[in-house]
């Protein structure tokens, strides 16, 4: 007797609403620190990236020089001097009632556009 009714009891506790359920999902406190865990990973991974970013900017402004020196290099061979600082450097005066003259102050370096392979741009 003592025997059957434990094992009621033991039922009883399984199927009544004081036993406890398996709950689907997670608790409120294991998402936060998921969301935690993963900003910390975030802010650890961002320096990285900001370096890897500054790196490659720092290689293509080299790159950029570089390139600019040479078709220096190569505008000297082919004209014998280096690129004037401006071209057509005019004087705006006063109107004197003719035909406006068109003034063109540029500088001297739209004359390597060709040798930095802008042959496009300096044929406008």
């Amino acid at each position: 007797m003592l025997y059957e009714v434990s094992r009621r009891a033991r039922t009883l506790s399984s199927r009544g609403r004081c036993a406890r359920r398996a709950q689907n999902g997670f608790t409120l406190v294991e998402l936060l620190v998921v969301i935690a865990i993963i900003g910390i990973l975030i802010a650890l991974l961002l320096p990285a990236v900001q370096a890897a970013r500054e790196a490659a900017r720092r290689s293509q402004c080299t790159n950029q020089l570089k390139q600019f020196a040479l078709a220096a290099q190569n505008y000297y061979d082919a004209v014998k001097f280096l690129p004037p600082a401006g071209l057509d450097y005019g004087f705006c005066g006063a109107y004197t009632g003719g035909p406006p003259k068109t003034v063109l102050n540029a500088s001297g370096f739209i004359l390597m556009l060709p040798y930095l392979e802008q042959q496009a741009i300096a044929s406008r």
